[in-house]
């Protein structure tokens, strides 16, 4: 057998070891809006959104190592106007009704996409959910970006991938974005005994999805127990901890969030105090993160961290 033909058969098994019988495509379905909603304020002339669709590769969402088609209702995912959709459901169910004569609040989408990677059979398909846009303001244009990484091994069927790498990931992406906005121009907050009431079903049963909804609420007495959560044996209870504080603007603790990337053992941990970081907006957090990317020496390294700072840098 020849060099070439013998290349060709590694890299077709490597690709079926890959794949496994993963389909082409997913059926995803809707998120569901948050339980609780901000404090009521007299303000009533909320802004509506209005997202407009800047992305450089507008067919393209879901790409990566395999094919991955999003399909929602069996129709393909327009992600762009489902981001729309469901941060208006979101932010109506914070409470937050624009205003039918209130001007719309421009959002410019420069990325929106969700890219898979596997190394083999026998590691997590992982999903990296990104979203990079330009929020209009009273004060001028501010960036928004979201980073959600999650992975999954299927054991069985490509089907257990699709609640843990898919679904969530997108309804995290629209919690996040609607946090986002709201904090930048509505600025509403949900409650103190909101805050305690999350805190104690946390505490009960460790979910980190309870945790993102700290980030989420707006409410920076949620900071001090994001903090001890750092330290938390559950990865995606830290990971949420660590995002949070990024989306909370807990600008009293960039060093903190220096600590965790300098400390972290594992590129998630990293990659997530990234992210808290550049969500912080710091000239001396700028200056750490592109230092952060000047040493990126691996290259899956170098590929992701490039990925996750090109949404704010």
């Amino acid at each position: 057998m020849t060099f070439p033909i013998k290349r060709l058969l590694v890299i077709a098994l490597t690709s079926a070891l890959m794949g496994g019988c993963a389909p082409s495509s997913y059926q995803v379905k809707t998120p569901a809006p948050s339980n609780a909603g901000y404090e009521k304020t007299a303000t009533n002339d909320f802004s509506p959104l209005q997202l407009v669709d800047m992305r450089s590769d507008k067919k393209t969402f879901s790409y990566g190592i395999l094919p991955a088609e999003l399909k929602l209702n069996k129709a393909p995912l327009a992600p762009v106007d489902f981001l729309q959709e469901h941060t208006d459901k979101e932010l109506a169910a914070r409470g937050i009704n624009p205003s039918a004569v209130a001007a719309p609040l421009k959002v410019d989408v420069l990325k929106l996409a969700m890219r898979n990677h596997r190394t083999n059979a026998y590691t997590p398909f992982i999903t990296f959910t990104m979203l990079s846009a330009d929020v209009h303001t009273p004060e001028g244009i501010k960036r928004v970006g979201v980073f959600v990484k999650r992975g999954k091994v299927p054991v069985w069927s490509f089907d257990e991938i699709i609640e843990p790498t898919l679904n969530e990931p997108l309804s995290l992406l629209v919690k996040e974005f609607a946090a986002k906005v709201n904090a930048l121009v509505y600025q509403q907050q949900i409650s103190d005994a909101d805050v305690k009431a999350l805190i104690a079903k946390t505490k009960a049963s460790n979910d980190y999805l309870d945790v993102y909804q700290l980030g989420f609420g707006n409410n920076k007495t949620a900071v001090p127990f994001l903090k001890e959560l750092l330290k938390s044996d559950e990865e995606y209870v830290r990971l949420a901890a660590i995002s949070s504080l990024g989306i909370l603007d807990a600008e009293e603790e960039l060093e903190t969030l220096k600590g965790v990337f300098s400390t972290a053992d594992n590129w998630s941990d990293k990659a997530m105090a990234v992210k808290a970081i550049a969500d912080l907006n710091l000239e001396d957090g700028n200056r750490f993160i592109r230092d952060v990317q000047s040493s990126f020496k691996d290259s899956k390294e170098k590929d992701w961290g490039n990925m996750l700072i090109g949404l704010y840098l």
